[in-house]
């Protein structure tokens, strides 16, 4: 990417010493779609003492993605995860990738669909007819214990499993708006709840690994994880496997759950669109579903991706240009902090009719690869989400049994907020009813 452009990207109007802040924390998705939309895909905000470059377009999207030497992570990353993969960058992320991407391989993740479908039954079996359920809590915690199963190789009990969801949760608050546009050196309220809850994730992440020492090798990331901290040539020390813990129990259930809610809250507001779900579970399924059956199930496939793209757990990737490039016709300078705007991409009429409509008919004559960077839920390039294919079979394994046993109403509408995920702005809520 070469430095040809002279221009800073335009800017949309603000206020004088504050800059673009108060209508960014006011309306954050609102404001950058707007000014996307006035000003174009090269888009930079000014806040106090800093300025943010947001990227909406495709091929902007692409380019900072695979040039990874131009667009470097936040140092945001790091004081979350510390050294975790994702925060880490270069060699160290090549070395933990390999340790751990065997974990997460299509093949591997298909051997745990029995324990997702198992677990989400669990989960459904505590509610009862007619209830309203708390759908943004249930699907956070049947997340986490999916992660603690599945990937960790044992959950702790129930109790301490509703505070660890709690407890990562907060981490979130580091991209409260409110905060995210002030320097990082104000105590806001958002960021003492952030401090609180990364002490927390790493003393539980200390136990964990403690839990190993001098058990057998279960076949868990947990053990690996224990084993590669005890071999001295394995380049991991103590630190780093904690921040490995830290990083995956976040990372591993958030996004994950916050799919899940949206999913049944839309199937819960879209009846049309449930029962097509229905009569596909009634066609394929004889009982609980399997892996291969799940590969089966392709109208709930299009209700994953439909869900993702109106919804996309991750609104904005963060970048920071290490060193001047242009895009767009403009010049980023070294140390600007861009935000490559998933929410813009899959919300823009030029990539989607009618985007702001929960449509999964629209999947029906493509499919997520060939939208290309238009669709990057999972992010892309080299350093997609490792845990893609995990998350998507626990989408549909939870969906199908959910699906199979209930009727769904949505009891509310549904807002959102940027934060480090796209979080719901209250509580979502579905009403249930048995379909015996």
């Amino acid at each position: 990417m070469h430095v040809e452009a002279r221009e800073l990207p335009p800017t949309p109007s603000g206020l004088p010493v504050l800059g673009n802040a108060v209508g960014f924390a006011s309306n954050p998705f609102g404001f950058v779609r707007e000014s996307v939309r006035s000003t174009g895909d090269v888009v930079r905000l000014r806040f106090p003492g800093t300025d943010v470059v947001i990227l909406a377009h495709p091929d902007h999207v692409e380019s900072a993605l695979l040039n990874r030497e131009a667009f470097g992570k936040l140092d945001d990353f790091s004081v979350a995860f510390g050294d975790a993969l994702l925060a880490v960058e270069g060699d160290r992320w090549r070395r933990q990738r390999h340790a751990m991407e065997s974990f997460f391989s299509p093949s591997r993740v298909r051997e745990h669909a029995e324990v997702m479908v198992t677990l989400a039954g669990q989960r459904a079996e505590r509610w009862t007819d007619g209830a309203t359920v708390r759908v943004d809590e249930e699907m956070r915690t049947l997340a986490l214990r999916n992660l603690f199963e599945v990937v960790l190789g044992d959950a702790p009990p129930a109790e301490e499993l509703d505070e660890l969801a709690e407890t990562a949760h907060a981490l979130n608050r580091w991209f409260e708006p409110t905060s995210w546009v002030l320097p990082t050196w104000v105590p806001t309220p958002a960021r003492r709840s952030f401090r609180r809850g990364v002490a927390a994730m790493r003393e539980h992440a200390r136990s964990l690994l403690a839990s190993e020492d001098g058990g057998p090798d279960d076949g868990s990331l947990l053990a690996r994880l224990a084993a590669l901290r005890d071999d001295p040539d394995s380049g991991f020390d103590e630190a780093e496997v904690l921040d490995q813990v830290v990083g995956m129990v976040f990372a591993g259930h958030e996004t994950t759950a916050l799919s899940l809610t949206f999913a049944l809250h839309l199937l819960g507001a879209n009846p049309a669109v449930e029962r097509r779900v229905v009569e596909e579970l009634d066609e394929t399924l004889d009982g609980p579903p399997t892996a291969t059956d799940l590969d089966e199930l392709s109208v709930l496939d299009r209700v994953v991706h439909e869900t993702m793209r109106l919804y996309p757990p991750v609104h904005a990737i963060p970048r920071v240009a290490r060193e001047p490039v242009s895009v767009g016709g403009y010049t980023l300078p070294a140390d600007t902090t861009v935000l490559l705007s998933t929410w813009s991409l899959h919300r823009d009429p030029r990539w989607y009719d009618e985007p702001e409509t929960f449509d999964p008919t629209r999947w029906r004559s493509t499919t997520p690869r060939e939208r290309g960077y238009a669709f990057v839920p999972f992010g892309g390039g080299p350093r997609i989400c490792l845990g893609r294919h995990l998350a998507e079979l626990e989408l549909k394994a939870t969906l199908a049994t959910i699906c199979r046993r209930y009727r769904l109403d949505a009891t509310g509408s549904l807002s959102v907020s940027p934060q480090m995920t796209t979080q719901p702005d209250g509580p979502v809520t579905v009403r249930v009813r048995d379909r015996q």
